[in-house]
C-alpha cells in the first residue's frame, strides 16, 4: 500500500483468489486504473468508463490514456445495459 492508498491494479491477484472467474468487468471513473488493469488482465477484462466527474473530460487524461472498452454517459447506465454489452469481443 503506497502512500496510504490502495491501488486497485495491484490487488488483482487478491480479486482472482477471492472471486475466480474467466472474465471480469471493471467500472471506474479513472482511465489510468482501467488502462493499468487492461494491461495486466488483457482480454480477461472489459473496462467500463462512466464519463462523469472531473476525470471524464480532462483533455490531458483523455489524450494520454487509452480508451476503455465501453464508455457510458453516467455511472447509473450499467443498470440499462444487458450482460452482452460487457462481454462482447473487444
Amino acid at each position: 500500500m503506497a502512500g496510504g492508498h490502495i491501488h486497485k491494479e495491484n490487488e488483482l491477484e487478491y480479486v482472482e483468489r477471492l472471486y475466480p472467474a474467466n472474465h471480469y468487468v471493471l467500472i471506474d471513473d479513472k482511465l489510468r486504473i482501467l488502462a493499468a488493469v487492461k494491461k495486466i488482465w488483457a482480454e480477461r477484462v472489459t473496462t467500463v468508463f462512466p464519463k462523469q466527474g472531473h476525470y471524464a473530460f480532462d483533455p490531458k487524461i483523455l489524450a494520454e490514456t487509452p480508451p476503455a472498452d465501453v464508455e457510458l454517459a453516467k455511472i447509473s447506465d450499467p443498470l440499462n445495459c444487458n450482460l452482452a454489452t460487457f462481454l462482447k469481443k473487444q
